[in-house]
Formats: structure tokens, C-alpha cells, sequence
């Protein structure tokens, strides 16, 4: 297939890439940098230099693909209106194209406190935090567009892990430079992680099979506090862990502090019957093997 993703050289957009073109499929991604052009051709992706902002810069590519996957996070203050640009983009090129699957990244926040019982893809979103209380609408507005002819379809991570980046990268972090994993409030508060291989491979069995409505993808929840104290046994520090108050937290991370603290068990029922499980080791079993990889 032709694929065409925004975000490719990100965190989570890389790895879909990587896993996309190892199924021999030919690739697309978009990238506001010149200078990632080559890193983007080093994964055998074809380089499209260009912005969210504005569609003329990509809109071959969108022309002439058979899916689109929207993965690029916009992290400034007008990150809703370009989302929304992005969506509209995509789904103008997809009626007049060739493309029969659109996909858009969502994420769990978006669930807001879940209680005890999993939330699964059914779940409401009332209760999004005002840091992703916009996105719902966006996952709507692709949804609404889904036909017979173009597979529509939101996917939503759980607390993605692996690599330089993602949710435990700072646990790791304040393990070696304070010999105790930092986390905010009192760690009673649950995650639902996933492996960001695991996500790739969704997107990927999404794409190929032309999936509709959305998809969970983590897995089973676990207590912040635990999960940092496997973070701090395998960078070395022993278990050692210190809470952050939200209070303190906000000065640094603003909203994405409380959105930290919720508490949050996310179910993937639509994913599980679509035929999609982790394959990773949950993050407390394998997070030595999680540190290495930060690490390298």
C-alpha cells in the first residue's frame, strides 16, 4: 500500500514507519525539518518537507496514497486549530483520492478518571481533562466521514513506553540524576501502559484490514507507585522513589501535571477482537530490558 503519515519522525510515528515499511509497504511521511529528510530516507521512508499549517505542502502525497495516518502532535498554543486544519486536510484528500483508510491518533487522557472497572472503546469521554477536552470532537469529525468506501478509524494509546521518549523516560531520568524516581501526586493512581512496538503493530493490522471506529491499545493497569519503583530497581536506584506535588508539578508541565495524576484503567475490547494483543513483557516484568533500550 501507499501509505502517507504526518508525524513520522516523532516518537510514536517513527516506529509506526519503521514497522509499515518492514511489511514492504511504501511509505510517505511528512516532516517540518530539512534536516530529517535523511533520517526518514535512513528508515526507507520517502521525505515530505512540509507543515501541518499548511496543506499545499503535502497535499500530493495525500493525493496519491491509499491510506492516511495522522500521528503529529502540535505542541503550541494553537495545536486545536491545526489538528483541526490537519483532519479537514486529510479527509478532503481522502474524498477526492485514492485513499480508502484514515486513521487519527487519539489518546487515553481522553477517557478523564476511569474508576475501577476498564474503560473500554465505548466508553464516554465527558470527563477529558481541559488539556484534551477538544479532542473528542476531532475523533468525531473522522469518524462521521467513515463510508463504505473509506475505513475511518481513531486509535488511543495507553502510556506509551520505549525508546529515548515517552511516559518513563523521565522515571529514568531522575533515577540517574537524583538517585529516586520523580513522580507527581501520591502514586496511588493508575496507568495503563503499552509498549510502543505493540502500538506500531495496531496501526499497522489497522491499516492493512481498513479497521473502523476506534481502538484502545495498553495493558493491564498498574499503580504509578509501582511502576516507578520498577523503574528505579532497574536504573540502579534501588526502589528509591519521591513524590512530586501537583502544585510543584504544574510550574514545569502546566495542565499535562493533572492530566498525570488521574486515575486510569483502559480497556481494548474493539482492539482484542480486531485481533491485536501485547506482545511486549508489561512494563514492571521487562523494565530492565526498558531501561537498556533507553539507554542505547
Amino acid at each position: 500500500m501507499r501509505i502517507f503519515v504526518t508525524g513520522a519522525t516523532g516518537y510514536i510515528g517513527s516506529a509506526i514507519v519503521r514497522e509499515l515499511v518492514a511489511r514492504d509497504h511504501r511509505v510517505t511521511g511528512l516532516t517540518r525539518l530539512a534536516e530529517k529528510a535523511s533520517y526518514l530516507r535512513e528508515l526507507g521512508v520517502s521525505p515530505v518537507i512540509g507543515d501541518l499549517r499548511d496543506a499545499d505542502s503535502y497535499r500530493d502525497a495525500v493525493m496519491t496514497s491509499d491510506a492516511l495516518v495522522h500521528v503529529a502532535a502540535e505542541h503550541s498554543d494553537s495545536r486545536v486549530a491545526v489538528d483541526r486544519a490537519a483532519v479537514e486536510a486529510l479527509l478532503e484528500g481522502a474524498a477526492d483520492g485514492p485513499a480508502r483508510v484514515v486513521v487519527y491518533t487519539s489518546g487515553c487522557f481522553v477517557l478523564g478518571e476511569t474508576g475501577s472497572e476498564p474503560a473500554h472503546e465505548d466508553a464516554g469521554t465527558e470527563a477529558a481533562p481541559e488539556l484534551v477536552a477538544w479532542r473528542p470532537a476531532h475523533e468525531e469529525r473522522v469518524l462521521d466521514a467513515g463510508s463504505d468506501e473509506l475505513a475511518a478509524s481513531v486509535i488511543r494509546p495507553g502510556m506509551v513506553y520505549g525508546g529515548k521518549d515517552g511516559a518513563f523516560a523521565r522515571f529514568f531520568a531522575t533515577a540517574e540524576e537524583d538517585g529516586a524516581v520523580e513522580f507527581v501526586g501520591d502514586g496511588a493512581n493508575r496507568w495503563s501502559p503499552v509498549y510502543r512496538g505493540d502500538v506500531a503493530r495496531l496501526y499497522r493490522m489497522v491499516v492493512e484490514d481498513g479497521g473502523r471506529g476506534i481502538y484502545h491499545c495498553a495493558e493491564p493497569a498498574e499503580r504509578v507507585g509501582e511502576l516507578a519503583m520498577a523503574a528505579s530497581r532497574a536504573a540502579g536506584a534501588g526502589g528509591a522513589t519521591k513524590r512530586l506535588r501537583v502544585e510543584e508539578a504544574r510550574e514545569e508541565l502546566g495542565a499535562f501535571a493533572d492530566a498525570l495524576t488521574m486515575d486510569q484503567v483502559v480497556g481494548c475490547r474493539r482492539a482484542h477482537d480486531f485481533g491485536w494483543e501485547p506482545d511486549h513483557e508489561p512494563f514492571i516484568e521487562s523494565a530492565e530490558a526498558v531501561y537498556r533500550e533507553w539507554k542505547g
